[in-house]
């Protein structure tokens, strides 16, 4: 599926409404199936953690006019959107199957979370190891609109289940721009055309527009 079919499912309400994972109201529940192991060994050279989580610091901005934030891959140092000003965050965005979602073309969903749930994350699999070996319970503390909404965790005994690889998501949903579209983006005159590169030349497409994804 190309980028300009992605974002016309944003547009129409129907990637909201199939993709993304949501938990609305305090008490709410659903037992999920991360397609994320967690800790997958030690960083080459040193000996911290790896993991598999698509955790990443991304920028949120409307690219091209439209009136809707895109997500945004952060450069870093040479990062054009830093130095314009718009102050990256650190995002986690989870691939999971939910167990409660009856229609099962729907049940493969995305959650995107910020620090307190990426640390949850983190904790988890220090405590349980491969977390796609077990389901896990997630119930929601706050109300409906609540800014200070809070997810607890519950693990499940080990059983086995199929689940399907984690897609990735770097160039579908999140945007990876170089200098030239990143100074476009903070303009808002970026081009996002199906099936093409982000400027619209003939250089290889970096951005990965024409990747698909499920959600």
């Amino acid at each position: 599926m190309g980028l300009q079919a992605l974002l016309d499912k944003y547009d129409n309400g129907g990637f909201t409404k199939t993709g993304w994972f949501q938990l609305k109201d305090d008490g709410d529940t659903a037992t999920v199936r991360l397609l994320h192991k967690g800790q997958i060994g030690v960083e080459e050279g040193t000996q911290e953690p790896k993991y598999d989580f698509p955790i990443f610091e991304v920028h949120k901005l409307d690219v091209d006019g439209s009136g809707r934030d895109r997500t945004v891959l952060c450069k870093g140092e040479a990062c054009e959107l830093c130095k314009a000003g718009n102050k990256p965050s650190l995002r986690m965005f989870l691939q999971m199957i939910n167990l409660d979602e009856k229609d099962k073309d729907k049940q493969v969903q995305l959650w995107e979370r910020g620090l307190t749930d990426i640390k949850q994350m983190l904790g988890l699999t220090a405590e349980y190891g491969d977390l796609t070996q077990r389901d896990i319970k997630i119930r929601r503390s706050g109300a409906k609109g609540s800014l200070k909404t809070t997810y607890q965790y519950f693990p499940k005994d080990k059983s086995e289940r199929n689940v399907p690889e984690p897609q990735n998501l770097v160039g579908s949903l999140i945007l990876d721009l170089d200098r030239e579209d990143q100074i476009k983006a903070i303009e808002g005159r970026l081009q996002l055309s199906k099936g093409n590169n982000n400027s619209g030349g003939d250089r290889e497409d970096s951005s990965g527009v024409g990747a698909s994804r499920v959600f």
